[in-house]
C-alpha cells in the first residue's frame, strides 16, 4: 500500500513510519521539516498543514492509498486533508479523548459519547471538527482513534521524562497524596502498528485508543520509575489543597496530577472496542525503562513538539516551588 503519514518524524508519527515499513508499505511523510528527515526509503514531502494548497503541491501526483494522520492540530489542517485526500481508501485519524464534551472530567462510558460541536479553537473542539470533516469527506473508512496518555521513547511532550529525571536526581520529591489514583496509558509503539492495521483492514468510527482503565496507579508508575532509574528518592505526599493553594498547575507542573474531583473519573474510559480490535498494552515497566534508556542516550531533555503546543512551558515543578512545599513538611 502507498501510505501517507501526516507527521512522521516525531514520536507517534515516527513509530507509525517504522510500523508501516516493517509491514512492507511504500511510505511517504508530510511534515514541515523541523524535526529532521524521515528514515531512508521514505518519501520526504514538506509543507505547512495550514496552507490549503501545500499538501496537494507536495504530493505532486503521488497518490496515497491510505493515510495515518498524527499531526492535525488546527481546523485548517483538517480541512486541507479532507479536500486533498478525499479519494483515499482508508484513513486513520489520531484524535483525542479531549474530543468528548465530558472529558477530562469523565467518565467516558462508550465510543459513542457526545463530542464537541462548537466552533472555538480549544484542543477538543478542533479534534472533533477534524473527526466530522474527515468522516464526511473521505471516500474510504475513517478510523477515529481517540488517544489518551501516550508514552514511550521519542516523546517530546516530556511528562514521563520529567518524572524520570526528577526521581533520578534524588532527595525529597513532592508528589500528590493520592498515589492510589488509577491511571491508564498507551505506548506509542503499540498504538502505531494498530493504526496501520486500522487502515489495512478498513476500520471506521470512534475508538478510545488508550490502555485499559486501572492498568496502573500513579503510585505504581512512580515506583516503577524509581526502580528503573535506581533512585533512593523520598516521595513526599502533599494534599490537593496545599498544591492548589501554592499555585501548582494541574497536569503541567506536576504531570499526571489533577484534583480529586477530576481524578476520580478522569481515567474511567471504556476501551472495550479497542481491546476487541487488538490494541496491545505492553507492561508499564517496559515503557518506563525504554523511555529512560532513550533519555540517557540523548543526554538532554527532548525538544518541545512542533506546533501550537511548542510554546507551552515544559512540564515539571519549578525547583523553588518544590522547596517551598517541602519546607512545610
Amino acid at each position: 500500500m502507498r501510505l501517507l503519514v501526516l507527521g512522521g518524524t516525531q514520536f507517534l508519527g515516527r513509530h507509525v513510519v517504522d510500523a508501516a515499513q516493517s509491514r512492507g508499505h511504500e511510505v511517504a511523510t508530510f511534515t514541515r521539516g523541523l524535526s529532521g528527515p524521515p528514515p531512508a526509503g521514505v518519501r520526504d514531502l514538506r509543507g505547512d498543514r495550514d496552507d490549503p494548497t501545500a499538501l496537494a503541491t507536495a504530493l505532486d501526483g503521488w497518490r496515497p492509498e491510505g493515510v495515518v494522520d498524527t499531526s492535525c492540530q488546527t481546523r485548517a489542517a483538517a480541512d486541507q486533508a479532507a479536500s486533498t485526500l478525499a479519494d483515499v481508501g482508508g484513513y486513520a485519524f489520531v484524535s483525542s479523548l479531549n474530543a468528548y464534551t465530558g472529558w477530562p472530567e469523565g467518565p467516558v462510558s462508550s465510543d459513542d459519547d457526545p463530542t464537541w460541536t462548537t466552533d472555538d479553537d480549544g484542543y477538543g473542539p478542533i479534534k472533533a471538527h477534524g473527526e466530522r470533516r474527515l468522516t464526511a469527506a473521505v471516500r474510504g473508512p475513517v478510523l477515529l482513534a481517540r488517544a489518551g496518555l501516550i508514552v514511550g521513547p521519542h516523546d517530546p511532550v516530556d511528562r514521563l521524562g520529567w518524572w524520570l529525571r526528577r526521581l533520578a536526581a534524588g532527595g525529597r520529591v513532592v508528589v500528590p497524596d493520592r498515589l492510589d489514583q488509577p491511571m491508564a496509558l498507551v505506548d506509542a509503539r503499540d498504538l502505531a502498528p494498530w493504526l496501520v492495521r486500522g487502515v489495512e483492514e478498513g476500520w471506521s468510527g470512534g475508538v478510545n485508543a488508550t490502555g485499559p482503565a486501572g492498568m496502573t496507579t500513579l503510585g505504581g508508575l512512580l515506583a516503577t520509575c524509581l526502580d528503573v532509574v535506581g533512585s533512593d528518592a523520598e516521595l513526599v505526599p502533599v494534599p490537593d489543597e496545599e498544591l492548589l493553594a501554592a499555585g501548582v498547575e494541574e497536569w503541567a507542573q506536576l504531570p499526571f496530577w489533577t484534583r480529586a474531583s477530576t481524578a476520580a473519573t478522569l481515567w474511567d474510559v471504556s476501551t472495550d472496542r479497542a481491546r476487541a480490535l487488538g490494541l496491545a498494552s505492553r507492561p508499564v515497566r517496559e515503557s518506563v525503562a525504554d523511555t529512560w534508556a532513550w533519555l540517557r542516550a540523548r543526554g538532554a531533555p527532548p525538544r518541545p513538539a512542533a506546533g501550537p503546543a511548542s510554546g507551552s512551558p515544559r512540564p515539571g515543578l519549578p525547583a523553588e516551588l518544590e522547596q517551598r512545599l517541602l519546607a512545610a513538611r
